[in-house]
């Protein structure tokens, strides 16, 4: 999963919205994207509906919705990002609908290595996530 924040730490902020029949994505603004828990949703309810003898066929939709936003604490961006995500997410059948929604209050996704050279060469830890790290170049 990290490498999939990585690639939403680059994106504004927005909607994303993961097929789980096709494991295809996409951002509202940047459209189609290749993100591994698409594939890994798409495995799972494959998996699922044969463990449960339930035949594919049946499923019209499966989809997760996620708003993702960045910009309620600030960080230096370069080094670590703060994510809020409100999911929902719909299974229809032919004659059925399922709903779930979750809020994920806060995420933190660090980007920075882990360890940072001091100036007198000692290794430093990896900043701790719920520390702010003020933007040097602002």
């Amino acid at each position: 999963m990290a490498e999939d924040l990585e690639i939403l730490a680059d994106l504004p902020d927005g909607t994303l919205s993961i097929d789980a029949l096709s494991g295809s994505a996409s951002h509202s603004v940047n459209g189609l994207i290749n993100l591994h828990i698409a594939g890994e949703l798409q495995t799972w309810l494959q998996q699922r509906l044969s463990e449960s003898r339930i035949e594919p066929s049946i499923i019209v939709q499966a989809k997760v919705t996620a708003a993702v936003r960045t910009d309620r604490i600030a960080t230096n961006r370069k080094r670590i990002v703060s994510f809020d995500f409100t999911v929902d997410s719909v299974i229809s059948t032919t004659d059925r609908e399922y709903r779930g929604k979750l809020c994920e209050v806060h995420q933190w996704h660090s980007r920075a290595p882990s360890s940072i050279p001091l100036p007198c060469g000692q290794p430093a830890q990896a900043p701790d996530p719920g520390v702010l790290i003020p933007d040097a170049n602002p």
